[in-house]
Parts: structure tokens; C-alpha cells; sequence
């Protein structure tokens, strides 16, 4: 998980949640901090979630937790010999830091940062490495599947 940072309030930072190829899809994503707005979202990719959050106007300066809790109800899951089905895990909470700094004097907040644009821009880019990652990884497995049954 990456929180962009450091940010000022009221600006906006990128969050970004790769999966790990194998794991199932989490079928919701909630995001809490005390230094963000309560409409701090991420979006599914296909390969990972990401997003963005804005910082609350009154946070104070120092260093804050941001928790991402990725659910499992009746996620796809896949079982011994590759067959489908659904299941329910345990929720995963990831953390991550995220560094606010004063105010800067004649700066709107909200005008730095990439925002939401630049956050799903670089997680398409993560996404895409992933998958190449995660395919070699099934072609690796499948190359050594077939090469067991036929000894």
C-alpha cells in the first residue's frame, strides 16, 4: 500500500493498493484516517485499488495512520485443480503513514498534488506490471504441471 505525502490540509494525496496475484479479489475497499475527509475512496483497476483523499481542513501538522481494509464477502475464489467457487475471508487491514505539513502562506490548498487523475494513472501502470508478473507466474505453473504428467 502507498499513500502519497507529505501534503498540507486540504490538499489531496494519491492512496494506492496493489493485490498480490493469487489472492482473492476483495469485493470492497474502506479507507479511515484521522487526517482525511470521510469521502476518501478507491477504485478497482483490476489489478489494484487506488484513489485519492483530501486532507481535512483543521488536521494539525505530524504524522497520521491510514487504514485500508479490504473485504472478502463471497469473493471468487479459486480451489485445488483450478475450479471456481465463491468464499468469505477475514477482512485485511493494510497501514500506511501519511506525513501533513503546515499551511504554506499564499498557497491555495488543493492546487498541489496530482490528485485523483495521476493516482489512477499510476496505478493502471502498477497494474500492468502486476499482470505481467502474475501471468509468468500461471505460465510457469502450468509449464511445470505438464511437464510432471508426462514422465
Amino acid at each position: 500500500m502507498s499513500v502519497g505525502g507529505p501534503a498540507a490540509p486540504g490538499q489531496v494525496v494519491d492512496i494506492t493498493v496493489k493485490e498480490r496475484p493469487g489472492n482473492p479479489r476483495p469485493t470492497a475497499v474502506d479507507v479511515s484516517s484521522p487526517a482525511l475527509t470521510d469521502d476518501t475512496a478507491l477504485g478497482d483497476t483490476g489489478r489494484a485499488w487506488v484513489g485519492a483523499g483530501r486532507v481535512k481542513d483543521d488536521v494539525k501538522p505530524g504524522t497520521y495512520e491510514v487504514k485500508v481494509t479490504l473485504r472478502h464477502k463471497d469473493a471468487d475464489c479459486v480451489g485445488e485443480g483450478e475450479q471456481d467457487y465463491t468464499c468469505d475471508y477475514p477482512p485485511i487491514a493494510l497501514q500506511g503513514k501519511l506525513k501533513v505539513t503546515a499551511p504554506q502562506e499564499g498557497s491555495e490548498a488543493g492546487d498541489d498534488g496530482p490528485g485523483f487523475g495521476a493516482g489512477v494513472g499510476l496505478g493502471i501502470g502498477a497494474s500492468v506490471a502486476a499482470a505481467a508478473i502474475g501471468a509468468g507466474a500461471v505460465w510457469a505453473r502450468r509449464k511445470r504441471r505438464a511437464g510432471d504428467g508426462a514422465s
